[in-house]
């Protein structure tokens, strides 16, 4: 992983502990990260007292898989194994290399440049795809989060398995009232289209709700809201930065509104707030990958009016409040929930770990070593 997981801190680093836990039930995990962080002691420590052994980056991976023998090696995120999968693949040819996408990178940048039209956007969209495609068909399969995102790398003929291994959402239900005309917002900032939601309801979402609703609140919950972020913050709107558990803003909520115009895998913020029985107001970005279904079990707008109307809609509408709430429970229950995922996880390993191992060709270990000595060369000499 790059950094050693804060569950408390974003969706994805959530996932990646859920499904640690799920695999140490199963397996011996061993989580290497790249760097160290402050703070990171209180992280390792429950990832410990799960049975997981955790090496940081004052480590020789060397060592460790000289040392280790290694049936499957999960690298999070395309940029990680873009660093460690020709290491591995040398040092420990017999394991299995898989990538957790975590969400696709490339298609959140490909719906940004269609957001903006900005020219860098695309030309980071076309760098980005050719690095992570490259990255997915030097490894032995890939995880997605979302069959959209799996049928997206189809299309792209990766010719290796793919495997959907969802996010994990435990039901978490109140008996308590939600307070009045209250929307929350659950987010965080380091991820860029989360600081672009918020930025587009407050401006263009939120006058038009408080028209009909002039007493409306929403809270922000989220870590790292940069200033822009900050500075929303009013008598109607609460910016709370980091908190170290969402469950009690959720409940008093009324509304989750999670208003993405780009992204892709699946939005944990929506999943959560569906297991806490709260009702969703959403886009047909933030909706995409989750099996749900407008007016159902929730509510999906994309032009500002809509969405104001969908909030309005569920806040005067107590019959179709309740059969949102009711029906998104059941979406969770039925495939979020850990025993669900754990099931599809355990299942995805022994299928990969049942097809050959590819094998670096000898130039391409060639190009590689070559490679990592010029750059130790350089170090040395930077450093004297």
């Amino acid at each position: 992983s790059p950094v050693v997981p804060r569950p408390d801190m974003n969706s994805g680093d959530l996932r990646l502990c859920s499904l640690i836990g799920i695999m140490a039930q199963e397996y011996e995990i061993t989580l290497v990260s790249c760097v160290d962080k402050p703070g990171d002691d209180a992280y390792i420590s429950l990832l410990k007292q799960a049975g997981v052994a955790v090496y940081s980056a004052r480590f020789s991976l060397w060592k460790l898989l000289k040392a280790e023998k290694f049936k499957v090696a999960l690298l999070e995120f395309y940029f990680t194994a873009g660093f460690y999968l020709d290491r591995i693949r040398i040092l420990q040819p017999e394991c299995r290399v898989v990538v957790d996408t975590v969400d696709v990178h490339y298609l959140r940048l490909k719906q940004k440049y269609d957001l903006t039209k900005d020219e860098g956007d695309y030309a980071t969209y076309l760098e980005t795809k050719e690095k992570e495609l490259r990255i997915y068909r030097k490894s032995d399969a890939v995880i997605t989060v979302t069959k959209d995102d799996a049928a997206a790398l189809f299309e792209e003929s990766l010719d290796i398995p793919s495997e959907v291994v969802h996010n994990v959402h435990e039901i978490c239900l109140s008996d308590a009232t939600p307070e009045k005309d209250s929307l929350i917002f659950v987010g965080g900032f380091s991820h860029d289209p989360n600081v672009d939601a918020v930025l587009y309801f407050c401006s263009d979402i939120l006058p038009i709700i408080r028209k009909n609703k002039p007493d409306i609140h929403i809270t922000i919950v989220g870590s790292n809201p940069p200033d822009e972020i900050r500075m929303l913050k009013n008598e109607f709107i609460t910016v709370t930065g980091y908190v170290p558990e969402t469950t009690t803003y959720l409940h008093r909520s009324h509304i989750s509104v999670a208003p993405l115009r780009y992204g892709a895998g699946m939005k944990g913020k929506i999943g959560e707030a569906m297991a806490h029985g709260v009702p969703v107001v959403t886009t047909s970005v933030g909706a995409e990958g989750m099996g749900l279904t407008d007016r159902k079990n929730v509510m999906i707008a994309d032009s500002p009016q809509d969405f104001a109307d969908a909030v309005l809609d569920l806040l005067n509408d107590s019959c179709l409040y309740g059969a949102i709430r009711n029906n998104a429970i059941q979406i969770v229950n039925d495939n979020y929930t850990s025993q669900r995922v754990a099931k599809t996880m355990i299942t995805a390993l022994e299928r990969i770990r049942k097809n050959p191992v590819k094998r670096t060709m000898l130039h391409e270990k060639i190009l590689f070593i070559s490679s990592y000595l010029t750059q130790k060369i350089k170090a040395r000499l930077c450093a004297s």
